[in-house]
């Protein structure tokens, strides 16, 4: 993504806050109105000093104007509250709307972006970057107007209550703008490296959590808890770099308004002016260094939020969508599936497949075998695309699957993945996945015809089980079952099952190939297989080896050529053999 200046950040999150627009013009009108009472004030105090008090002319008059001094207090108050309310409101509620716009843009970005970006900082972007462009708003468009309004005001004011007093004042303006300046420059780094670290150390963490077995199993505790500690080290620095600039700039502030303060109390006793001048002209010193240091303060606090805001509109400006250009909507697939000269690489160096072809007809169950690294994974995330091929074709019932409208063609496909993702929730809904119109009786009918049911009512709370984060509370084969489960709920058309039977016990397998020869009845199914005995009755196998397809037959037809295939079973009925041996001593 282009980068993006300041000001083209600001525009596009002033828009983004445009829709909140009738909130913004109330919030404008109260802004207005805390200027024009608190600019007032001033005035009026100088009047009772020199008129009131001095000459005593009319008590009266005097209380009539304390009592209005005290109404401009509360006024004051009252519109102070409901200006930082309502800023607060129109905020919070960008903000919703800014996660909302990022997440919908997550959901929908290719599964390589997620390859190569570490989810840390995604997860960063999506909520700490998010959350500081709220002082954008809260200190931001509305308070800075403020500012400059109270600023327009004062000087007026300071205008007509003394020239003389009032061009010497003016000198302070240049002189904060240069400050300001001067400071924001280095926040503006210092805020980009504490985003940048944190980012940093929130995706180190979560990758720390994820895989915190490996790093108690190796005993890598300390070496790792060494790393969290310099970047911990790095993410300090960066935050007592801004803490050192805010530290220096407050102070320098105070001191050019007490200088000032003081030479108008010289200036004015040099010049005889009125006590009440003096007073209002020391209120109206406050309430102009007041505004440029709130401006300032604010300037500072936005850089943060700018900062941000470019971290997050970076990802919204990511072209990483999967194309859905197609047209085509289908709602019954017979299920052929046919691959033509396909090539694909999932970094452009080196080639995963190599020109396969192969075609599988409707209703057939296809088993595709070969070592670790041969392409057969891929061929999943191709069907499902996930992924886009580099060159050839890939066919659904003789159309390209990229001409069919990309969520109609996965509405088709059910997958059942060697990892099986569980999310923290009921076994409803992780079966449903949020789909409302899936009842329990549907899924319970289901998981009786597929042998599942009485596994899941064997849980505390049945259906209601509420499993831990990616499952961990039961095991591989059960959670093997409920993915087994979930893609036959959804009754594909075409079915793909991957690894579904590797790495888990006999009695697990039993139940799963049970239920495997029940889903794949009636539909087009394709069958990464790792244990080479559960497909011997597969309509046809296709051997692949190094991104190509070497043999393709059935299961007896490949063992007769005594080639490749027979080599990887033999190997296995050995290893199996052996474990037999093992498990008998």
């Amino acid at each position: 993504m282009e980068k993006q200046n300041t000001w083209q950040i600001v525009k596009r999150l002033f828009m983004i806050g445009m829709k909140f627009r009738s909130w913004f013009i109330l919030t404008l009108i109260i802004s207005i109105l805390l200027s024009l009472v608190s600019t007032y004030r001033p005035y009026l105090t100088m009047e009772i000093v020199d008129n009131d008090i001095t000459r005593l002319k009319d008590t009266g008059l005097m209380m009539k104007h304390v009592y209005i001094l005290i109404g401009l207090v509360i006024a004051e108050m009252l519109l102070n509250f409901f200006l930082v309310y309502f800023s607060n409101f129109i905020s919070q509620n960008v903000i919703r709307d800014i996660r909302e716009r990022l997440y919908n843009k997550l959901i929908y970005f290719k599964t390589s972006f997620f390859d190569k970006t570490a989810l840390g900082q995604l997860v960063t972007r999506a909520v700490g970057d998010v959350e500081t462009i709220a002082v954008v708003y809260t200190d931001g468009f509305l308070m800075v107007f403020g500012d400059i309004l109270r600023l327009v005001f004062v000087l007026v004011m300071m205008f007509q209550v003394n020239v003389e007093l009032s061009y010497i004042s003016l000198v302070i303006l240049p002189l904060m703008v240069v400050i300001t300046r001067f400071f924001q420059k280095r926040l503006k780094k210092a805020f980009g490296d504490e985003r940048s670290w944190t980012a940093i150390q929130n995706s180190f963490v979560q990758e720390r959590l994820s895989g915190m077995s490996i790093i108690q199993v190796f005993n890598r505790q300390e070496a790792e808890f060494k790393k969290f500690d310099d970047i911990n080290i790095q993410l300090k620095a960066a935050l007592l770099r801004t803490v050192f600039i805010f530290s220096l700039f407050f102070p320098v502030v105070e001191l050019i308004s007490s200088l000032f303060i003081g030479f108008i109390l010289f200036y004015g006793g040099f010049i005889e002016v009125k006590a009440g001048v003096i007073i209002a002209f020391i209120q109206f010193i406050n309430m102009l260094i007041r505004p440029l240091r709130q401006i300032a303060d604010r300037f500072n606090n936005i850089q943060r939020g700018l900062v941000g805001a470019e971290r997050v509109l970076g990802v919204m400006d990511e072209n990483n969508a999967m194309p859905n250009d197609g047209k085509i909507i289908k709602h019954e697939f017979a299920g052929q599936i046919e691959f033509k000269n396909v090539h694909f690489s999932y970094d452009e160096k080196q080639e995963v497949l190599k020109g396969i072809s192969f075609k599988v007809n409707p209703g057939e169950t296809v088993a595709i075998v070969g070592a670790t690294g041969a392409g057969k994974s891929t061929i999943i995330s191709l069907i499902t695309r996930l992924y886009d091929i580099n060159s050839g074709e890939i066919l659904l019932d003789d159309i390209e699957i990229r001409d069919y409208e990309l969520y109609n063609l996965r509405s088709h496909i059910g997958v059942v993945l060697q990892d099986v993702f569980l999310f923290h929730g009921s076994i409803f809904e992780n079966l449903t996945l949020g789909d409302e119109s899936i009842t329990l009786e549907q899924i319970k009918k289901v998981a009786k015809d597929i042998e599942v049911h009485d596994f899941i009512e064997s849980l505390p709370g049945g259906y209601d089980y509420v499993v831990s984060e990616r499952g961990s509370s039961i095991s591989l084969g059960q959670r093997q079952l409920l993915s087994f489960l979930r893609a036959y709920l959804s009754d594909p058309k075409l079915l793909i099952l991957d690894e579904a039977t590797s790495s888990i016990d006999h009695e697990s397998e039993k139940l799963i190939q049970r239920a495997t020869e029940k889903i794949t009845q009636n539909r087009t199914s394709i069958i990464i297989a790792h244990r080479l005995s559960t497909i011997e009755k597969a309509d046809k196998i296709i051997v692949m080896e190094k991104g190509k397809i070497v043999e393709e037959g059935k299961h007896d037809e490949l063992l007769a050529l005594n080639g490749y295939y027979a080599l990887l079973y033999n190997n296995q009925s050995r290893d199996s053999e052996s474990a037999e041996d093992i498990e008998e001593i």
